[in-house]
């Protein structure tokens, strides 16, 4: 599973400038929307919020993972191997908890996009 990650997470940095442009972009439109006056409608600040959550996770994405450590082998030391796994195995349980983030932030985008189409 991390193997794959890291494959996605290499995807990502190569992406990476992109996404910090878009992050920058969402957070010039959410700051837009604070300070106009139109009342609800009209407002982008909820498609904002959704769209600088999304570009802060893969950013997120891509750091956490582009440097997994090798699975460790027969020749390696004890201390070693074991080193290695417990830094796989901490990635694995930091991977669980990127993928419940990002069905939070599905969710969390879902909802906003939803209530912003409502007005």
């Amino acid at each position: 599973m991390i193997e794959r990650l890291q494959r996605i997470a290499s995807l990502l940095l190569r992406l990476q400038l992109l996404f910090i442009l878009l992050g920058i972009v969402f957070a010039a439109l959410f700051v837009y929307s604070l300070f106009q006056f139109q009342g609800d409608s009209g407002s982008y600040m909820l498609p904002a919020i959704a769209g600088f959550s999304w570009a802060m996770l893969l950013i997120s994405f891509a750091h956490l993972f582009a440097n997994v450590p090798a699975s460790p082998g027969e020749q390696d030391a004890m201390l070693t191997r074991w080193s290695l796994k417990l830094r796989r195995t901490l990635m694995t349980l930091m991977a669980l908890v990127m993928l419940g983030l990002t069905g939070a932030v599905l969710l969390l985008s879902w909802q906003l996009i939803r209530t912003w189409f409502m007005d």
